[in-house]
C-alpha cells in the first residue's frame, strides 16, 4: 500500500479539474491562466487533460526551424523550457502551488523529485515500478545523463522516470518565487514514426522511450487513467482534491491569451 510523503501530516484542500481534451493552444493559455491567478487566489490546484488531436509543443527556448521537419501538424510554445513533446494519446497534468502548499525544498532539483514521486504512486498502482534516472537498475541510454535533446522523451535528466530501462513521459518546470508550475506528460502510447516525420531527431528513439501501452496488457483508457492519477497524488501528498472548474478571473485571461499569445506566430515562432 502507497504511503504519503513524510512531513504531509495534515490534509490541504486543493482543487481538481479535470479538464477533457482540448487543442493546444487552449491547454497551455488555461495553464498559464491559472498559474498567473495564484497570487489572487492562492488556490493550489491539479489539473488533468489530454489532445483532441494530435500538436507538437515546444520548450520555452526552443526555436522551430531547428526542430521541426514539417509543419503539417500545429504548434505551440510552452513557458516550461525542455524539449518537444508530440502530444496525442496521452494524459497531460499541470500543478500550480506555492512551495508551502506541498511542504517542497527550495531546491528546485529537489523540489521536482518531491513533486514527480506521485507518479510514481500512478505507475505503482499500475502494476508499473519506476525509478527516477539516475537511479535505475538498467543503467543510462547511451546518450549522457543531463543533455537535452529535439525531444523529450529520447534525452535524461536526473529525475525524469524510467521504467524498465526506457523513459516515461516528461515533465517541467517553471517557478515565480515561491510559487511553482509544472507540466508532465503521460504517453499512453507512441507512434515514433510520426515524431520522426515531424521533429528531428537522431537514432532509434524506441531504445530509450516507451508509453503505457508497451507495459500494460488491458490498455487503460483516458478517463481511467486522469482518475487514478488524481487520487495518486491525493494517496502522495495527502492532500483533499475538491473537483471544480476554472474561476471567472481564468476564464477571462485564456481569451486574452490565447487571443495575444498562444494562437499567434510572434509567440509560437520567435528565436
Amino acid at each position: 500500500k502507497s504511503r504519503p510523503v513524510p512531513g504531509f501530516e495534515m490534509e490541504k484542500q486543493w482543487r481538481l479539474i479535470l479538464h477533457g481534451k482540448h487543442d493546444g493552444y487552449y491547454n497551455m493559455a488555461v495553464d498559464e491562466a491559472i498559474l498567473l491567478n495564484y497570487p489572487l487566489a492562492k488556490t493550489p490546484t491539479l489539473r488533468i487533460y489530454g489532445w483532441k488531436f494530435p500538436f507538437i509543443s515546444l520548450g520555452y527556448n526552443q526555436i522551430p526551424q531547428n526542430i521541426l521537419r514539417s509543419r503539417e501538424i500545429p504548434f505551440v510554445r510552452r513557458i516550461t523550457g525542455g524539449s518537444a513533446i508530440f502530444h496525442h494519446k496521452e494524459v497531460t497534468y499541470s500543478l500550480v502551488c506555492a512551495r508551502r502548499d506541498l511542504d517542497l525544498s527550495p531546491s528546485v532539483k529537489q523540489s521536482y523529485r518531491e513533486i514527480c514521486r506521485f507518479l510514481r504512486v500512478f505507475y505503482g498502482r499500475l502494476g508499473l515500478r519506476a525509478y527516477f534516472a539516475r537511479e535505475s537498475p538498467g543503467g543510462l541510454p547511451s546518450v549522457a545523463l543531463g543533455r537535452y535533446g529535439n525531444f523529450c522523451f529520447s534525452a535524461w535528466q536526473h529525475f525524469d522516470l524510467v521504467i524498465r530501462g526506457k523513459k516515461i513521459g516528461g515533465n517541467a518546470q517553471k517557478r515565480k518565487r515561491d510559487i511553482i508550475f509544472q507540466q508532465g506528460s503521460i504517453p499512453q502510447e507512441i507512434d515514433f514514426g510520426q515524431i520522426q516525420r515531424f521533429i528531428k531527431t537522431e537514432g532509434d528513439l524506441s531504445l530509450r522511450a516507451a508509453a503505457l501501452s508497451q507495459f500494460t496488457e488491458n490498455r487503460p483508457g483516458f478517463s481511467f487513467l486522469g482518475r487514478l492519477l488524481a487520487e495518486s497524488f491525493k494517496t502522495a501528498f495527502n492532500v483533499e482534491l475538491k473537483k471544480e472548474t476554472l474561476f471567472y478571473r481564468e476564464r477571462e485571461r485564456v481569451r486574452h491569451l490565447l487571443a495575444e499569445k498562444y494562437a499567434s506566430r510572434a509567440w509560437n515562432e520567435k528565436s
